[in-house]
């Protein structure tokens, strides 16, 4: 493992994660919609693991793998579209309620917890949506870091799925951030998109395990 690239990695996701966390409502919460808490144990630190066990979180993921991509990727054809405005930052996060529940996630989330101007500010994020049947359908995002864009909240709506555009989005804010002189571009691989995303030229440079607890 490049523990270098590692450590930059893991450090720019935090950074990132405090930017969600400080968004109008941004928490992490569980089914029943009361906040709880996940602790990332990586190889890095090895003691994040023993303390949240210790502590009596309960693993949620066994693996939840970082992957770094390095160089351009060949674009995916697609009807693919920055987001400008209010409205199309709506319709970013709305995709993303609709697609997270098989995930496990809250259905309503992402409503709730960003709104459409966490999606705007160009120096710090650039998102695009993909179009099918003449409505936006899939997206994807880069959050800039030093040296690191950080990719994320990747989705389809369930209806369109198979179809690429994900797949085409995630090209294009990787391209997207290594244009603007990142390094690489990272991203944390659902079970879902794992195969996806190697196939489009990403590598895993290690994996996470997420333990969580609810508050009492």
């Amino acid at each position: 493992m490049d523990l270098g690239l590692a450590d930059s990695v893991h450090e720019n996701l935090m950074q990132v994660s405090s930017w969600m966390a400080d968004a109008p409502g941004g928490a992490l919460y569980f089914e029943d919609g009361a906040p709880g808490f996940v602790a990332f144990a990586w190889p890095g630190d090895p003691q994040i693991g023993a303390a949240a066990e210790s502590a009596g979180m309960v693993p949620v993921m066994e693996r939840y793998p970082e992957m770094v991509c390095r160089t351009p990727l060949a674009e995916i054809a697609g009807d693919v579209r920055p987001v400008q405005t209010p409205a199309e930052a709506e319709a970013y996060w709305a995709i993303c309620d609709a697609a997270y529940p098989s995930l496990g996630f809250p259905a309503g989330l992402f409503k709730e917890a960003f709104a459409p101007e966490e999606l705007l500010d160009e120096e710090r994020v650039w998102a695009c949506l993909a179009y099918g049947d003449s409505r936006p359908v899939a997206c994807a995002s880069i959050w800039m870091t030093p040296g690191v864009g950080m990719v994320g909240w990747v989705a389809s709506r369930p209806e369109s799925r198979g179809r690429g555009l994900a797949a085409a989005c995630t090209v294009r804010v990787t391209n997207h951030a290594l244009q603007r002189g990142s390094d690489v571009a990272a991203l944390q691989a659902s079970p879902m998109g794992e195969d996806i995303y190697r196939r489009l030229g990403f590598e895993e440079i290690y994996f996470y395990r997420l333990l969580g607890a609810m508050p009492e």
